[in-house]
């Protein structure tokens, strides 16, 4: 649903969204309950078979990764892990806590852990996010000392501890085996009935409707998570933004988020709801096809054209104007908050003469035109449609659904698009870049062997210096090429119930483990 709250409108519509509320007072803090909305159905409860940021907030309640990203650091700290070491550059031993419970009351061990990650890497797993442990991850076995594990790298990464931050759950050992005696893998196993180690255990589940969650007594109290401070956790699915709006003052909602910009600053302004915004560590960018994949005479072959397109747009005033909220104009491929993204390199103001300049230079001074390819933020890119118009850049563009953009963009159609990715949650931009831009990658549109050169040398070492230089080689070489027109990052949006303290960390992670209700007045 797409809604413009001007002149009262949203007020109207959220009038009709009010018949569709629950009644105010299903829960609330006065019986320690969080109601959160979400937009997307809640399909399936393991996150190893589920990609959406839905299933990554609900894991982080109900599960225990080995390491956890520290909210004030955004660095890998160990939470099932008790500690761990590089034995060589690509064999981790990591030494597990002897204290972390199963929801059944198991205790969790290393036969565990190793059954886990020989699971996810089983050439026949075809859990969603089983390619992405299997791609760094060659063997896990257990260590020469008791209550170690050691896993083995293809080769050596420096995110490996961010990895199993974001992704690395832990199941018992047997969950995926199929019960028929074939030794094949049931991927489903644990979609609707999940027994996980976090601090939060799962009381019943609804699919594509409602999921409960209440706090496990047995969870450890030294653990980073141990304060969660509300007693049940409810999600329910409410596809409508307004809707959602409407349970928050009505009460029968207490947490939402990525409602739009104009819902949320209209609802602050009625006194019952807060509108909180942070940023999302979450890109939108436009790639260029530099490399001539849909021609080796395609205008973006040429530098000045690239250029003029970057010099063409006024990202400070999309960012202001139309996202609002936290977003913020992205001058550089990557964020100032992810580790190695240097900032003094090559950036382009506004600046839509010099654009003109740059494409008559390039032998277009009657300008270009060509098709902008895009699946999402239709409002961002005609505005940056209109401001490259007044530079003599015409482009066409041409909304398509995903699946058709990805199509295209493989099969070598897509002169220009846009792109936006998140990092998985990690402020890093070996997250971000390499899988984006090295070799091979079907999002590699620039062909260009010192971009390569820099993210293999990023991605090679977990030494930082060395990174850093590295890092800032690969923007550097990023920004000067102009393959790329970043344009910001986007806004994340909360609608909060008055009574509850919600904080946001910059990696745009949502830890509700971290909720609370605000001292009564």
């Amino acid at each position: 649903m797409k809604l413009l709250c001007l002149r009262g409108l949203c007020m109207g519509l959220l009038s009709a969204a009010f018949a569709l509320a629950t009644p105010a007072a299903l829960a609330s803090r006065a019986d320690d309950t969080l109601v959160a909305v979400v937009a997307r159905e809640i399909l399936v409860l393991d996150n190893f078979n589920s990609t959406s940021r839905e299933n990554e907030i609900i894991s982080l309640l109900v599960d225990d990764a080995l390491f956890y990203i520290d909210p004030a650091t955004q660095k890998a700290q160990p939470l099932v892990a008790r500690s761990y070491r590089y034995l060589d550059p690509t064999t981790l031993e990591v030494t597990l806590r002897d204290d972390v419970q199963f929801h059944d009351g198991s205790k969790l061990g290393v036969d565990d852990v190793v059954y886990t990650f020989k699971t996810i890497i089983d050439p026949d797993n075809k859990a969603q996010k089983a390619g992405t442990f299997r791609r760094w991850l060659a063997g896990v076995e257990p260590g020469a000392t008791p209550g170690t594990v050691v896993f083995h790298l293809k080769e050596p990464n420096p995110l490996v501890l961010d990895f199993l931050a974001t992704g690395g759950r832990v199941v018992k050992k047997g969950t995926y085996d199929r019960g028929d005696g074939t030794g094949g893998l049931d991927v489903e196993a644990q979609s609707g009935k999940l027994i996980g180690t976090g601090p939060y255990k799962v009381v019943s589940f609804l699919p594509g409707r409602d999921l409960v969650l209440e706090k496990y007594a047995g969870y450890r109290g030294d653990s980073p998570k141990a304060n969660a401070a509300i007693s049940k956790i409810v999600f329910r699915v409410i596809p409508d933004y307004a809707t959602q709006a409407a349970e928050i003052i009505s009460g029968g909602a207490q947490w939402a988020y990525n409602v739009p910009t104009d819902i949320a600053e209209s609802m602050a302004g009625s006194g019952q709801a807060v509108f909180q915004s942070s940023p999302s560590m979450r890109i939108g960018f436009i790639v260029l096809d530099a490399a001539g994949r849909t021609g080796a005479d395609n205008p973006f072959t040429k530098l000045q054209v690239r250029q003029a397109l970057n010099y063409a747009v006024d990202r400070a005033a999309i960012a202001k104007s139309l996202l609002r909220g936290s977003a913020a104009p992205a001058d550089t491929p990557c964020l100032p908050v992810q580790f190695a993204c240097a900032q003094d390199v090559p950036k382009y103001a506004y600046d839509p003469a010099r654009a003109k300049r740059l494409l008559a230079e390039a032998g277009y001074p009657n300008g270009i035109s060509f098709d902008l390819w895009a699946s999402r933020e239709q409002d961002s890119l005609e505005a940056v449609v209109a401001m490259w118009r007044k530079a003599g850049i015409n482009a066409n563009l041409r909304m398509v659904k995903q699946p058709a953009l990805v199509k295209a963009r493989d099969d070598n159609q897509l002169p220009a698009y846009f792109e936006n990715n998140g990092s998985v949650g990690i402020a890093d931009i070996g997250a971000l870049l390499p899988n984006l831009l090295g070799r091979n990658s079907p999002s590699d549109f620039h062909h260009d062997p010192q971009l390569y050169d820099a993210l293999a040398a990023l991605m090679s070492t977990t030494d930082a210096q060395a990174r850093l230089k590295a890092g800032k080689q690969a923007v550097t070489r990023l920004a000067e090429q102009a393959y790329w027109v970043p344009l910001y990052e986007f806004t994340q949006n909360f609608l909060l119930s008055p009574d509850l303290d919600y904080p946001q960390a910059a990696d745009g992670m949502q830890r509700l483990y971290l909720a609370k209700w605000k001292p009564a007045r």
